[in-house]
């Protein structure tokens, strides 16, 4: 065990020391700073804009409080702990069989999403500006501006077609079902869960390659990055609507008692969860 770990119990992963607190680093705060003010700006841009019946302010004032005003309270919300265990049982990913979920949270993709929908509209906004000058290099540009519009409009579809995302435990195994990716683990490969800080606090279901294992890519190399530690499952606890404690503390106990994987396809495991009777 790592000299930066807490001990571990048959019931308690390991936890880095990065793990407690927030769940974004202090690092983030002059990113936080800077997106209120840039949102302030928007807002008073806006305010002017009405009062005045400036059009093009009106259109920038709202722009820059859409993007700035999401990604702060983006920010915010990522940075808090989750609420609760969020349990709840759905269909298992494989079919024939239920699994309990841990939902992704429902503000952070609202907000995640009003982010890349405002980076669209600003590329088709300025791939217009650029195609109406008539250039030849400022076609060009446009097009190219254009085509990234498209390519975080289609990014988005897929994302709400696959939500909600989440973390789901079923009797066959963990499954994380992402924004734009599905990878699921049988049991059998998984030998420890830990928790960890990787910029972020981030779950790591550390497991071995396995024929019973399925990956999907709704985007292919498109996404938000957690696949490039496979074969470990890797879940950004930001995501999760969930107390991060309660999601390690399920993935643990489970872990640590084949015998008891049965009643995850069961309320008795959301009820388990809920009461607290996962944790060491």
């Amino acid at each position: 065990m790592a000299a930066d770990e807490a001990p571990a119990g048959p019931d308690r992963a390991p936890v880095s020391a990065g793990w407690g607190g927030r769940r974004l680093p202090v690092s983030a705060l002059p990113g936080l700073a800077l997106f209120v003010v840039l949102a302030v700006c928007g807002l008073v841009g806006l305010s002017g804009g009405i009062a005045d019946g400036d059009g093009p302010l009106i259109v920038g004032g709202a722009f820059l409080l859409l993007l700035f005003g999401s990604l702060a309270a983006f920010l915010v919300a990522a940075s808090s702990r989750g609420s609760g265990a969020g349990t709840t049982l759905v269909p298992s990913p494989g079919g024939g069989g239920r699994a309990v979920r841990f939902a992704y949270s429902t503000v952070t993709y609202v907000l995640f999403g009003a982010v890349v929908v405002s980076c669209a509209v600003a590329l088709l906004g300025f791939a217009v500006a650029l195609g109406v000058r008539g250039g030849a290099l400022s076609r060009v540009i446009a097009v190219v501006l254009a085509g990234a519009a498209v390519l975080l409009g289609w990014y988005v579809v897929v994302m709400v077609r696959h939500a909600p995302g989440g973390l789901l435990l079923s009797p066959a195994g963990i499954a994380h079902a992402g924004l734009t990716t599905f990878y699921s683990v049988p049991w059998v490969a998984v030998h420890a869960v830990e928790a960890r800080r990787l910029g972020t606090t981030v779950l790591v279901v550390k497991a071995e390659p396995s024929p019973q294992s399925v990956l999907r890519r709704y985007t292919g190399r498109f996404d938000t990055g957690e696949l490039r530690f496979l074969p470990f499952l890797v879940v950004r606890t930001y995501w999760l609507a969930a107390d991060r404690e309660a999601v390690l503390s399920a993935l643990a106990f489970y872990l640590a008692r084949p015998e008891l994987r049965g009643e995850l396809a069961t309320p008795e495991a959301v009820r388990r969860i809920a009461e607290g009777r996962t944790r060491a």
